[in-house]
């Protein structure tokens, strides 16, 4: 199998990628300034994006994974369950009989976040401000930490594409899904959750995945194992990207009998994957056997799976956090999927199993309308596969006509996301339970008042 490669054949000059990138980081950065000194959400870490984060200041400030000395700082010696306070929706709670209190979400993105969070630390220290997780240099790393990750994704995503589509149509595809889609609202003022953190691991593990089959260099399956071990231990349904690992480039039976050869041939390297893989992973089983002295435990107590009735309609057409409701360029990706056979056949395989897939799982959250949010979160790690769909499609139409319709209808998905976005951070959208009456009444308003 062999790459279309385009970068060779345009000039660094005529690449949008870097100006694309400095964009969408400059107007990231406006965007968290504007959330956070106008208080239209307050403070950055909170929420779930404080369950995901209490890992570094427990472990590097007051060493203590029982959460007792933070709770004993901020909350007179407990963690209320639902009272306003620092802990409010961030899920620790008692495991059982024990005094230890055990984080229902796993610890991938403080991983990721602890370069910010160390530099934090360090400018704490220098400034003479209190080293305390929480003070608001913390606060705004953070923030910044998950624009930097989202960023990164897009960069990374970007030399996927870069294999087999022309630049402007991959530019085309990068202002839709980053601003045409709630990508841009968790790179900003969500960003403290881990979505974008998902994203960026998951389109480093399709560039990674492309690499190791074109070139089955030891490094990228070492790589490639760290990466399948953090997007488990980031976001855990997320297991389902590796059989990104296992189908690419399968498109016949043929095809996997050269998959199931080339991993006999390259035994020895699969087993440099496996193993930083389960070093990763084992670095979540540590963490449940010395809070709760269980190697694995559902630390999602109280929350469930419904496989026998899934909220798929909901999940991708409800007024209330429907997938193509709030993000219709994403429709695209129906007839985008006919058009990938040809402009990028090595996805084809994976993406008709990972999507029909990940679509069930998440429908069949107990939640599936995911709390509350902008549009619906679950399918921002997606976005890779959305973009190749969309890329497949524009490149795939013969019709100028066709190809100047997507461009227009690009525009205007990025003016609607971007106007309800708007809409949600001034608190006329609400965080959850949106009606179309309601949607249909103050389709034109910008503030509450």
């Amino acid at each position: 199998m062999t790459d279309r490669t385009t970068p060779s054949d345009t000039p660094v000059r005529q690449n949008p990628r870097w100006f694309f990138l400095l964009s969408v980081a400059i107007l990231g950065i406006i965007g968290i300034m504007a959330v956070y000194s106008l208080r239209l959400n307050f403070p950055p870490i909170r929420s779930d994006g404080l369950g995901y984060y209490l890992y570094l200041p427990a472990t590097f400030i007051y060493h203590d994974l029982s959460l007792q000395s933070i709770a004993e700082v901020f909350n007179n010696g407990h963690i209320p369950d639902v009272t306003p306070s620092l802990w409010q929706y961030s899920g620790p709670a008692l495991w059982e009989d024990s005094t230890n209190y055990l984080i229902k979400y796993p610890l991938g993105e403080a991983l990721l976040m602890l370069p910010f969070f160390f530099l934090a630390c360090i400018a704490a220290f220098v400034t003479d401000t209190p080293v305390d997780g929480f003070s608001p240099l913390f606060q705004y790393a953070a923030a910044i930490a998950g624009l930097f990750y989202a960023i990164a994704g897009i960069a990374i995503l970007w030399k996927v594409l870069e294999r087999r589509f022309r630049q402007n149509t991959i530019l085309l595809a990068m202002v839709g899904m980053v601003f045409g889609t709630n990508l841009f609202h968790y790179a900003t003022y969500d960003s403290v959750f881990s979505h974008v953190y998902s994203f960026f691991l998951c389109s480093a593990f399709l560039y990674i995945i492309q690499r190791i089959y074109s070139q089955d260099s030891a490094r990228y399956f070492i790589s490639g194992g760290a990466l399948a071990g953090l997007i488990v231990i980031t976001r855990p349904t997320n297991g389902l990207w590796l059989l990104f690992a296992i189908f690419y480039g399968v498109d016949s039976l043929h095809a996997l009998s050269d998959r199931l050869s080339f991993w006999k041939r390259h035994v020895t390297k699969v087993v440099y994957g496996v193993l930083p893989c389960a070093c990763v992973i084992s670095l979540q089983l540590l963490y449940w056997k010395i809070i709760t002295g269980h190697f694995v435990v559902f630390s999602y107590r109280g929350e469930y799976f419904n496989f026998a009735r899934p909220e798929i309609f909901n999940v991708l057409f409800s007024v209330r956090k429907g997938l193509f409701f709030w993000s219709p360029i994403l429709l695209l990706v129906i007839p985008g999927l006919y058009y990938v056979r040809k402009g990028a056949r090595e996805f084809l395989a994976p993406t008709l199993l990972f999507l029909p897939l990940n679509i069930y799982v998440i429908s069949a959250w107990h939640s599936w309308f995911y709390g509350g949010s902008f549009g619906h979160r679950a399918f921002i790690e997606s976005l890779p596969l959305f973009a190749i769909c969309f890329c497949s499609l524009y490149e795939g139409s013969s019709s100028l006509f066709w190809k100047r319709f997507m461009i227009v209808l690009t525009l205007l998905c990025v003016i609607l996301s971007t106007w309800l976005m708007l809409k949600y951070w001034t608190g006329v959208i609400p965080f959850d339970g949106t009606t179309w009456d309601y949607f249909v009444k103050t389709f034109f308003n910008l503030t509450s008042r």
